[in-house]
């Protein structure tokens, strides 16, 4: 049986929809629920925590870091590896987050994450304008992943694609560890954590680095992170949750993307700008963030509050110079902050919650000309602004353990503001203001009997341009006006089974988008963007955990996407850079008689379009992951010693690409055959 620790938990299943945020943001230990409220239906399987998602009309799936095959932890998809709905393509290129898709939303971002809302212990990690970054956490921190799909999911706001949250664990013992692992492409890491566990208090502070020359030609990288979490429960049982969350990237070289034909000839090689241009990206995050939470003899109430700063600076491949050039060196700082507040109330069978959440950012740009790998000429200088306003409330009604009816509305307001300081010769004053006023809607409900359950819901929801995306035109400068928020319809429909040794689901979605948010044009590193025709997706996904015995565990999961453009010029072709198909199996085995544990992984991305016009369709790819871990006590030492190799046949595919690339790079290759090994050593007192 695989040990399994919960982190921060909500009081009901179904509260996690009524909250409309994550109840990751609450003590390890939640009080006993009052006798007038409904109780929990809890289904706890042998390899996973008590399902806190039984009754949701939802789709919700949730991993244990645990779970997962032992790595490096660099990597967000390495976390989600597995999870329905879910397309984490890695670039191996560390300028750039993994590229994340939920059922296809979030395929058009060249850098971090779009359209996806993201939650680290129930504060945003999304700022307020729609995009995400995942390299500003620690991910080796993370004890579990939760990801909501859906016409649910639109509840959250700005995101069409649904909500990842990434949940630490509360410390139950004092503990000191250290980490050591190394690997091909000379990646080394090193951590050190201190654990403290009081009877009402619990503390963590841990800081690591990662390092790697890369698997091509100017391709390296550095992270170096600094993480804190305090818990703490007070007698009147307000629980608090302190975060503070550091990151320094410095010069992370981007080796660019292929075409087609460098990638068939050398998958290896570099493309000759970036000796030229020397592109790279160096980022410096900090956040720290206070949530609160308590049950009282009325309902509860939660409040979060968070801020931080993120400066970044930018090579790009070009020179920029052109007359109205916003330059190609990027000079960003970024301070960003926000808050939330939610009341519910419990009567009888009904629960009614309502709350707000206030965010804003500020972004002084700068642009230079590259030249060459030096900064040069000031081409840029300009101040966004974004601000949004959302209010929100849901009512569920849960008249037996059979039926659960929910009902959710958000108002959501957002606002963008640009001041150009750049105004001389023949650049325009490019000052510019935007504002989006948006609903969003959802109706569900689930019945069930025993250990299976079935769900239904259906939903409006919208996603706006970032700020970011909105930076750039194709032709002229200044605010990208023209981009207006996509709409979408959803509805899904979906089965899921809870048992001793075997949870699985299954659910079917369709979703209908208006002026679907894609990429225009990409080219050196800066990428355009427009409102494309509408959109169309369908398809069915799945999950399957099954402990076959004592010494056998298999995990299962898949997406058959069917996402197309409905209308203009493209209609009949596919999305770029969504698969048709990802499916995912991992095999546990642990012997009985020694303390062991190897796993086998296979991974299965289907082909993709590279571009609007399908003119250049990636081949899909098999690859397999093999891993060992083993756990023993060394005197006063706990010692975890794990190994894995990576893409395990030496397979050459491609990693993920890059969408409507303008000169046809876009390809970012994958690795080939690595080999990974780390060890861990604990003292707990």
């Amino acid at each position: 049986m695989k040990p399994s620790v919960t982190g921060w938990k909500s009081t009901t299943a179904a509260a996690f929809i009524a909250n409309l945020c994550f109840e990751g943001a609450a003590a390890q230990d939640s009080p006993e629920p009052a006798a007038d409220r409904p109780q929990e239906i809890v289904v706890v399987t042998s390899n996973r925590e008590p399902s806190r998602w039984y009754n949701a009309a939802a789709a919700v799936d949730v991993v244990a870091a645990r779970d997962q095959l032992p790595g490096f932890r660099f990597d967000s998809a390495e976390l989600l590896a597995g999870l329905p709905g879910v397309q984490a393509d890695s670039r191996a290129n560390f300028a750039q987050d993994t590229r994340i898709t939920l059922r296809g939303f979030g395929a058009r971002s060249a850098f971090g994450v779009r359209g996806i809302n993201m939650r680290i212990d129930g504060v945003p990690l999304t700022m307020p304008d729609g995009q995400s970054q995942t390299s500003s956490i620690a991910l080796d921190g993370i004890d579990r992943v939760e990801v909501l799909r859906g016409p649910m999911a639109s509840l959250y706001g700005n995101a069409a694609g649904g909500t990842i949250a990434f949940f630490s664990a509360r410390p139950e013992a004092d503990q000191l560890s250290a980490t050591i692992a190394a690997g091909d492409a000379r990646q080394r890491r090193y951590q050190v954590r201190g654990e403290w566990a009081g009877e009402q208090a619990a503390a963590r502070v841990q800081a690591s680095q990662f390092s790697t020359d890369g698997f091509r030609e100017h391709s390296s990288a550095e992270r170096n992170q600094l993480a804190g979490q305090w818990y703490y429960r007070t007698q009147s049982d307000i629980e608090l949750l302190v975060r503070v969350d550091m990151s320094r990237d410095p010069d992370t070289q981007d080796p660019q993307g292929l075409t087609y034909e460098q990638w068939l000839e050398d998958d290896a090689q570099v493309h000759p700008v970036a000796r030229l241009f020397k592109p790279r990206k160096s980022i410096n995050h900090k956040q720290a963030s206070l949530s609160a939470r308590q049950p009282t003899s009325w309902g509860s109430w939660q409040t979060a509050a968070w801020l931080g700063t993120r400066d970044i600076e930018q090579f790009l491949s070009f020179p920029g110079d052109d007359e109205n050039s916003s330059g190609a060196v990027i000079d960003l700082h970024r301070d960003f902050s926000g808050a939330n507040i939610r009341l519910a109330r419990q009567l009888g069978t009904l629960e009614w919650s309502a709350g707000v959440e206030l965010a804003q950012m500020r972004d002084r740009r700068k642009g230079f000309v590259n030249e060459q790998g030096v900064a040069g000429e000031l081409k840029r200088d300009e101040l966004g602004q974004v601000q949004n306003r959302d209010l929100y409330s849901a009512l569920v009604w849960q008249p037996s353990d059979r039926w659960m009816l929910q009902l959710g509305g958000r108002y959501n307001t957002i606002s963008f503001d640009v001041a150009d300081d750049f105004i001389q010769g023949s650049n325009p004053n490019d000052s510019g203001s935007l504002q989006f006023s948006e609903p969003s809607v959802a109706f569900g409900g689930s019945y069930g009997q025993g250990a299976w359950r079935v769900f239904a819901s259906v939903g409006e929801g919208f996603e706006t341009p970032t700020l970011t995306e909105m930076a750039y035109r194709n032709n002229g400068t200044g605010l990208n006006t023209d981009l207006q928020p996509s709409q979408n319809r959803q509805a899904e429909f979906g089965w899921r089974l809870e048992r001793s040794v075997i949870n699985a689901s299954l659910t079917a979605f369709i979703v209908r988008s208006r002026d679907e948010l894609v990429v225009d044009q990409s080219s050196g590193g800066r990428t355009t963007y427009r409102n494309g025709a509408d959109t169309e997706r369908e398809g069915i996904e799945g999950q399957l955990q099954w402990q076959l015995s004592r010494h056998w565990d298999w995990r299962l999961g898949g997406t058959l996407l069917s996402a197309e453009y409905s209308a203009g010029p493209y209609a009949g072709l596919r999305l770029p850079g969504v698969a048709t198909e990802n499916v995912y199996s991992q095999v546990d085995w642990r012997p009985l008689a020694a303390p062991l544990e190897l796993s086998l992984a296979t991974r299965y991305r289907g082909d993709v379009a590279s571009s609007d016009s399908n003119s250049e369709i990636v081949p899909g790819a098999v690859t397999w992951d093999l891993s060992m871990r083993s756990e023993r006590r060394w005197g006063v030492w706990d010692v975890v010693f794990w190994a894995k190799a990576r893409n395990l046949t030496d397979k050459k595919y491609v990693g993920s690409v890059i969408v409507n690339q303008s000169r046809g790079r876009t390809i970012e290759p994958a690795p080939g055959r690595q080999l990974d090994v780390g060890v861990n050593l604990s003292h707990s007192w």
